[in-house]
């Protein structure tokens, strides 16, 4: 495998993608051979069917891009989903005998004595934080910028990723079975956090709406760390069915009427009629949106309860500066959604994607997000790993 690409499995509500992708110039990426396979799915609850589903999905998209490519593939990023991740935050301190200039084993040391004290049973399979402090009132967002400085005492808001023990061994037996060697988890919500939202707009709350096919996620995110964060059993899905139900219409054409569903403020016009290129369904305009508009209250019911539990009485103020980011299968499936949870919730919302060539849609947030979450992490540990070589290590 060249040495700049790296593999990830992206693991969606109802369907996986595995690609090979490497940095590009401008911060664009270049990508080797992807391969999308639809499965049973997962919601809240867990997956759903069985793991003989969902291994063959896995074997069929990595066994697509593999064998039209050169070299061996021995090392895996898979993006793990919020339903399968605990995110766990905790205030700790060390503090040195003397004033001493930080350095990043003090960092690892904070985060290791830190999880030490949580006494958890799971696998913890990232860290980051919200930010760290020196005993005054001062936020470092940046951890680099805490190198040298001297001082006596290290603070940190500290979030530990902990993976659920049946993804981790499901996931962990299909990808050795199919013999790659290494497997290196990445929490998928996360990964979103750090690529569409910018670091400015992380000092404060910040949220992250992530609709997806089954299920969605919420994640309110400050500095580089998840605060709180919850699965949404809402979905592309439970809209597909309300109209088909409402329209006694299959699958097939409950997506492509769907498609053309405006959930935005603004009426249609009361005569204006969508009609099949076969001619064989008309529905009014009006009439789809509306059905739509009353699926997406049951997402927007889900949010306001987030925040209720987490934030009651103080989200006007807590998130009055940052808008709800939405994105996800959803954000390009249903037109107008951000605009319809930003009337419904009374609250600024935006869409957010990748601003990359071709690549500048909702549902690619995800696998963009993951391929520079995981070369961001390997360009590091590849340089640590030369200067350990070079200083004799093996």
């Amino acid at each position: 495998m060249r040495n700049e690409s790296v593999a990830i499995l992206d693991i969606r509500s109802f369907e996986l993608t595995f690609f090979l992708g490497s940095k590009g110039v401008n911060d664009t990426f270049v990508f080797h051979g992807s391969n999308t396979q639809p499965y049973d799915g997962f919601t809240a609850d867990g997956f759903l069917g069985d793991a003989e589903n969902l291994k063959k999905a896995i074997e069929h998209a990595t066994s697509s891009v593999c064998k039209n490519f050169d070299g061996v593939i021995k090392e895996i990023y898979v993006g793990v989903p919020s339903a399968f991740v605990e995110v766990v935050t905790k205030g700790h301190t060390i503090s040195f005998p003397t004033k001493r200039k930080l350095c990043k084993q003090d960092v690892q040391a904070l985060y290791e004595s830190g999880f030490n004290e949580l006494l958890v049973n799971k696998r913890n399979i990232y860290r980051s934080a919200m930010y760290f402090t020196l005993g005054d009132s001062r936020k470092y967002y940046d951890v680099s910028a805490l190198y040298g400085v001297p001082t006596t005492l290290l603070q940190g808001a500290l979030c530990y990723y902990l993976i659920d023990e049946t993804f981790d061994e499901t996931i962990t037996e299909i990808l050795t079975g199919l013999s790659f060697d290494r497997i290196t988890f990445l929490p998928s919500s996360l990964a979103q956090t750090r690529y569409l939202l910018s670091k400015k707009r992380k000092e404060g709350y910040a949220v992250l709406l992530d609709v997806g096919f089954f299920s969605s996620t919420i994640s309110v995110v400050y500095g580089d760390g998840i605060v709180h964060e919850e699965t949404l059993e809402f979905g592309v899905a439970e809209v597909l069915v309300d109209i088909a139900e409402k329209f006694g219409v299959s699958e097939e054409v409950a997506r492509e009427i769907l498609d053309v569903a405006n959930v935005a403020d603004g009426l249609a016009p009361a005569d204006l009629l969508w009609t099949r290129e076969r001619g064989d369904c008309s529905v009014p305009v009006n009439e789809i949106n509306a059905v739509v508009k009353d699926s997406l209250d049951v997402l927007c019911e889900g949010v306001q309860t987030f925040f209720q539990k987490y934030y009651e009485g103080k989200d006007k103020t807590v998130f009055a500066v940052n808008p709800i980011s939405v994105t996800g299968e959803g954000a390009g499936a249903i037109n107008g959604i951000a605009e319809r949870i930003a009337s419904r919730l009374n609250h600024l919302t935006e869409s957010v994607y990748p601003c990359l060539p071709y690549y500048e849609k909702p549902k690619y947030s995800s696998r963009i997000s993951l391929l520079d979450m995981a070369l961001t992490g390997r360009k590091k540990t590849g340089f640590l790993q030369s200067i350990f070589r070079k200083l004799g290590g093996k």
